[in-house]
């Protein structure tokens, strides 16, 4: 069956099953997909999974809906869509076997959705209206955690993703790097809540070096190039 991934700052995707007909969103209760969030209306939008499509559907909520960063009423849905409904992230997978793995993960091997697990942020019983700036700044926080890549320089297929749960640097690290010194973890980039820093680990020699300058802490900017011990890696977040 067709699935969404579910996505919020600072909390692992989780994955949530469609089945065939209607499956209204919000943050009310009684909806079959419960998003617990001030920045979601009660009866938010619903989702229509048909034999031969499926649609996504604003309910004349407070924020609206967005596919792919685009404001919509309604629309029909693609493998790889992105919908935001407040400060949320429902990713659309068909029941395709190309979408069996989202962002080289199985997703059969993601944690189900269950609200209990959302980390409140605010208690109120009205919405809260997001701004046209805010939505943007969301929009573009959750681009900058969704694409931005770490990329060996050696060899360019092999590159990773920090998103916001960070990535660790050493010879028995997230990613290895190369150097007699380089044991343990030697550094991590982690997601500040606003851009990825890089933060040198260790106290032993093994350097961190981002454009040519040998540093303890850094925040990254598209295009950096740095060095972890003797490993060489780019900062990509176009």
């Amino acid at each position: 069956m067709p699935r969404l991934v579910i996505k919020m700052s600072h909390q692992k995707a989780q994955v949530y099953p469609l089945k065939e007909g209607e499956t209204v969103v919000g943050r009310g209760e009684e909806c079959n997909l419960v998003l617990p969030n001030v920045s979601v209306s009660r009866q938010h939008a619903r989702i229509l999974v048909g034999r031969q499509n499926v649609t996504v559907e604003d309910l004349d909520s407070q924020n609206g809906i967005q596919v792919n960063g685009k404001v919509t009423k309604q629309q029909p849905l693609k493998p790889g869509d992105e919908i935001q409904v407040g400060r949320f992230t429902l990713v659309f997978l068909s029941d395709a076997k190309s979408d069996r793995f989202y962002r080289g993960r199985c997703v059969d091997y993601m944690a189900r959705y269950e609200p209990k697990n959302v980390e409140p942020e605010q208690a109120s019983q009205a919405t809260f209206a997001m701004t046209a700036d805010m939505l943007k700044k969301l929009q573009e926080d959750n681009s900058l955690i969704e694409n931005a890549r770490v990329i060996r320089e050696d060899d360019p297929n092999r590159f990773w993703f920090p998103e916001d749960r960070g990535l660790s640097f050493g010879g028995d690290a997230q990613v290895h790097v190369d150097g007699w010194l380089a044991w343990g973890e030697v550094a991590a980039i982690t997601w500040d809540g606003k851009q990825h820093v890089i933060e040198r680990k260790t106290s032993w020699r093994a350097q961190v070096v981002v454009n040519n300058d040998a540093t303890e802490r850094r925040a990254l900017k598209s295009g950096d190039r740095f060095r972890v011990a003797n490993s060489r890696f780019k900062y990509d977040a176009r």
